[in-house]
């Protein structure tokens, strides 16, 4: 068996992408040869409305649309193997509560968080004021559509560098009442719950979604429980107004079985970390986020969306080293204003607007005495530290398309970024009060992009960006709670050029971008414990890339069959690196595959629907000298569904499926910089799931 620590030499990982390059090429003729122009014209690809298709494809920026066909895909459990079939996109995932999503290998420093991007449920931030992102807690089958956009390109959303997922949330197409009961049985304890109610008429619509899921977990001390219930309804005052209401609430305990070993990973992935499982280690929170829509016709050219918002959390989470107590509140408005008019006697719209998010933090620790009381899991002990934390996020900003000629259309836009924050010791260790303010300075992002229409429904695109993203609350303070001053924000310029192609009467859809993000002040968390980092500015990474996307729709009669490529080829490195005596320049950037590739064939037939899914990840550099890394895995999922009929209002669909087919043994998720402290070794490892089968059924009914 290959081992999980390979030293690679930069010769071998050069060649091997060339291959890989010259492998997508050869896919690509292939594809084409073998698609015939007879093909049946059908839905646009991966689009909620043909509308909204051409405003993508005719339009700068690299959006990818992931649709409801494609979320359904799935085992509807977990986000990741949605998100990872997006070129550019990687989420690991450790466990149902431990990931991190990572856009062209922005953020995969973090250590147990998503951050440098951010998310959107219906206009509504999914991300904190602190920057950190948790799509954990939403019930996929509420999802309508995902829409991704990669890198620092969308200006109205405050140029984050690594990009912006907006989530939809499920739409009644027609008025009705209906009701539908989900649920999902499958390996190591997994049970799913759902109940979607829904009703439509010509002033309202209301969705209510409940839903249950536990797993026992196939590692020691990793039971996990979620339940949520979540309210999206809209309302129409009249045929200019309407208001949404957003509501979603969740409750969670998640025990933890953490990273680790090498020797675990090929021997006993199972375990868990022995002090973790000693602690009975687990994470419990409960999480609210309520917001309200206005959408309102001003006049027949300029429309006005403006959201306010709240959300609250409150964690507890007993951990080897501490437990911690954590307590967030937030508020916010999000007002976006388009104005559709004649600039020249050329098409324009222009639009502007505003987000503010107000933030309060409040974090406790306590000594955790599970040593002092054997078998009996977390002891809590005296308070250590107490702080609050208050962050104020502000992002002004302005987009303009405008429409040189029928055929070229000019992108520019601009946004002004500021964030403050304000630490108060509640503690006062030896008396020493270490409160204090802070502001970074505002970043003011330009973005310019053209699109040039080469032939109907096929274009090309070029764009210059720039983005920002300031240090989280873990990486802003030292282990004793000190605010870090001297830590500067990642700034990075992003160049691009792509194309959108569509052939054969929209049977094959074609997507090429080759990208080169360019970050200065990188931001490290160098270890000093297993619970304390020190958060520095190391230096600059490039970020250079390929990423492709092939889809085929081929309808035969009854059957139509769906194959589709997805490829990142990524040549990231760290470009000027050097961290105390260490020289990490032009060494590859730790945490992310050199390559991800998935390959698949959807079918369907009548009432029955076949999904497949190969994914490869490649090799992921486990230490910024690149002396260690992991191993590359491929994964075979499959999913079967089939829908029957009884009466008139009444169906039922049965699926089954199974994830890694072919039992590899994986990591799932790795550790940047794991340090093994006393003799003990480092932990770089979460084990993906082996083997693993599911089964359920969903009962729709309409009134």
């Amino acid at each position: 068996m290959r081992s999980y620590f390979e030293q690679i030499t930069f010769g071998e990982k050069k060649m091997r992408k060339g291959i890989s390059l010259v492998i997508t090429f050869l896919f690509t003729i292939f594809s084409f040869s073998q698609i015939q122009q007879d093909t049946t014209q059908i839905e646009e690809v991966v689009v909620k409305s043909s509308t909204r298709q051409k405003q993508i494809q005719n339009n700068s920026k690299p959006i990818h649309l992931v649709s409801k066909q494609e979320i359904s895909r799935i085992d509807p459990s977990i986000i990741t193997p949605v998100l990872n079939r997006v070129p550019g996109v990687f989420m690991q995932q450790g466990a149902l509560n431990t990931n991190r999503i990572t856009i062209r290998g922005i953020g995969a420093r973090s250590q147990f968080s998503t951050n440098r991007l951010k998310a959107y449920l219906d206009n509504i931030p999914l991300t904190s004021a602190n920057g950190e992102t948790t799509l954990d807690d939403l019930d996929i089958e509420i999802l309508e559509q995902i829409e991704i956009t990669k890198g620092p390109n969308n200006t109205q959303f405050g140029a984050d560098i690594g990009g912006v997922i907006q989530l939809s949330a499920k739409e009644i197409s027609i008025d009705k009442n209906f009701s539908k009961y989900t649920n999902l049985f499958g390996s190591y304890g997994l049970q799913k719950h759902s109940i979607l109610a829904g009703h439509k008429s010509d002033n309202k619509q209301i969705l209510v979604s409940y839903h249950n899921l536990q797993q026992d977990g196939f590692r020691e001390n990793s039971n996990y429980q979620r339940e949520s219930l979540n309210i999206i309804s809209e309302l129409y005052a009249n045929e200019n107004t309407s208001f949404d209401f957003l509501s979603v609430l969740t409750d969670l305990k998640a025990f933890i079985p953490s990273s680790i070993t090498q020797e675990d990973l090929e021997n006993n992935p199972s375990n868990a970390a022995s002090n973790w499982n000693a602690a009975q280690g687990f994470e419990s929170y409960t999480r609210g986020l309520f917001g309200v829509t206005l959408n309102q016709k001003i006049t027949d050219n300029l429309k006005n969306k403006t959201s306010v918002f709240t959300n609250f959390k409150n964690a507890y989470e007993p951990r080897p080293f501490d437990i911690l107590d954590e307590n967030t509140t937030g508020l916010g408005l999000r007002s976006n204003f388009e104005l559709q008019t004649k600039l020249f006697n050329r098409n324009a719209s222009f639009n502007f607007g505003t987000e503010l998010m107000y933030e309060w933090h409040a974090t406790t620790n306590y000594d955790n005495l599970y040593q002092e009381f054997p078998n009996q899991g977390s002891v809590q002990g005296d308070l250590f530290f107490n702080i609050d934390q208050v962050r104020f996020y502000q992002n002004y900003f302005a987009e303009l398309s405008y429409e040189l000629t029928p055929k070229i259309n000019l992108e520019t836009g601009i946004s002004l970024n500021s964030t403050s924050f304000q630490i108060e010791d509640r503690f006062l260790n030896d008396g020493i009060d270490q409160s204090s303010k802070h502001r970074y300075e505002t970043a003011l992002n330009p973005r310019l992009g053209i699109n040039y229409e080469v032939g109907r429904n096929k274009y090309l695109y070029a764009n210059i960006s720039r983005g920002f993203a300031v240090p989280t609350v873990a990486e802003s303070l030292t282990p004793s709670g000190i605010l870090n001053t001297d830590l500067l924000p990642e700034k990075a310029w992003n160049y691009e050029v792509g194309s959108k192609l569509n052939f054969f009467n929209n049977a094959l859809y074609t997507e090429v971008n080759l990208y080169s993000l360019h970050v200065n002040n990188l931001l490290v968390a160098r270890r000093t414990a297993e619970d304390q980092f020190i958060g520095i500015n190391a230096g600059k990474t490039i970020h250079n890339g390929i990423e492709s996307l092939i889809k085929g729709n081929i309808n035969k009669g009854k059957t139509l069959w769906q194959p589709y490529f997805s490829g990142s080829f990524n040549f990231f490195e760290f470009d000027d690196f050097v961290d105390e005596e260490n020289n990490f320049s032009g060494n590859d950037l730790t945490g992310v595959p050199d390559m991800i590739i998935n390959v698949g064939l959807d079918f369907a037939w009548k009432n029955l629907q076949v999904f497949s899914n190969w994914n490869y990840v490649g090799e992921i550099p486990l230490n910024d000298a690149n002396s260690l890394s992991s191993a590359s895995y491929r994964l075979v999922n499959l999913k079967v569904a089939y829908t029957f009929q009884i009466g008139r209002n009444f169906d039922i669909q049965l699926n089954a499926g199974v994830n890694n087919l072919l039992n590899e043994k994986y990591a799932a998720s790795v550790l940047p910089n794991a340090v093994g402290f006393g003799n003990s070794p480092a932990r770089f490892f979460y084990p993906g799931l082996p083997r693993n089968y599911f089964f359920g059924a969903q009962f729709n009914y309409d009134f």
